[in-house]
């Protein structure tokens, strides 16, 4: 590994062309000593994934004693200390030695990936409106490079565009917590949550379930069913209206089903949305 071209001694006489070199591919800087133990563990974990990766990032060693001057111009303070250089500066560091989950977990939100020129060409096809052609391209680049989670979540909004949702949740489940943005996963999974509402409810007639509720205001289970059309058909206001209207009525039936369609409703609308607030607000009146 020591002959690697991926992997560099940092000084200060070759550290300007390093700095250079960030502008076309991350540099995670290594600063360590031969004193320090968890240095010893780290560098190897640190090197293995330069060689794996193929250039994906280039790992530079700064031996800490030999160049402190190096190590004050970037505050190091204590050692193993990793500092990720794009664009001229560092954009990223962390202290410490990590296990290797952790490790590639923050190197892959850094390095650069042999297929991005494919995914922008997936991009561009799914832009251009050709989506069957973008998702069989975005579907190489993950089998290429399956933790490429950027990807992952694009493929998985492309499949639900084209009612593919079982298919896009698969993927979006399997993308570990915070290898990627929390909050775009969630929301996916709320349009997936959609879809196959959806598809539950083509065909349903509302008027008929309409009437059955004027001709029994008491009927709990039509009630549910006329909920989760109106949730289907954007009408969030309406559904939750009614599956609140069943909890107060009976918040038992059906295992509490009156409370888990609010619950389930609330994450396809979303934190944000001030109907969630208000409706939150009411279930929190009932107890009290």
């Amino acid at each position: 590994m020591a002959d690697s071209p991926y992997i560099v001694e940092a000084n200060p006489q070759n550290f300007q062309q390093l700095l250079d070199a960030s502008f076309q591919v991350p540099i995670l800087v290594d600063f360590w000593a031969d004193w320090c133990q968890p240095c010893k563990t780290l560098m190897p974990l640190l090197a293995k994934l330069a060689v794996e990766y193929q250039g994906g990032f280039i790992l530079a060693k700064v031996n800490s004693d030999e160049h402190q001057q190096l190590a004050a111009q970037f505050g190091v303070r204590s050692l193993p200390t990793v500092k990720v250089l794009k664009g001229g500066t560092v954009v990223d560091e962390f202290m410490g030695a990590l296990p290797e989950a952790e490790l590639r977990k923050f190197i892959n939100k850094h390095r650069v990936r042999r297929t991005e020129s494919y995914r922008q060409q997936a991009l561009g096809l799914y832009e251009s409106g050709d989506i069957p052609a973008a998702i069989n391209l975005m579907q190489q680049v993950v089998q290429h490079e399956p933790d490429f989670y950027e990807a992952v979540v694009e493929l998985a909004g492309m499949l639900i565009q084209q009612g593919q949702a079982d298919e896009a949740e698969t993927l979006l489940m399997a993308v570990p917590p915070d290898a990627i943005d929390n909050q775009v996963v969630s929301q996916l999974l709320a349009e997936v949550k959609k879809a196959k509402l959806q598809a539950q409810v083509v065909g349903i007639d509302t008027s008929a379930l309409e009437q059955r509720l004027a001709e029994n205001p008491d009927d709990l289970a039509t009630m549910l069913e006329l909920a989760k059309l109106r949730v289907a058909m954007d009408e969030f206001e309406a559904g939750l209206e009614l599956y609140f209207s069943v909890h107060k009525k009976d918040s038992q039936f059906q295992d509490g089903a009156g409370k888990k369609g609010m619950f389930s409703t609330f994450e396809i609308m979303g934190a944000g949305n001030p109907l969630v607030k208000r409706y939150r607000n009411k279930l929190f009146a009932l107890l009290y």
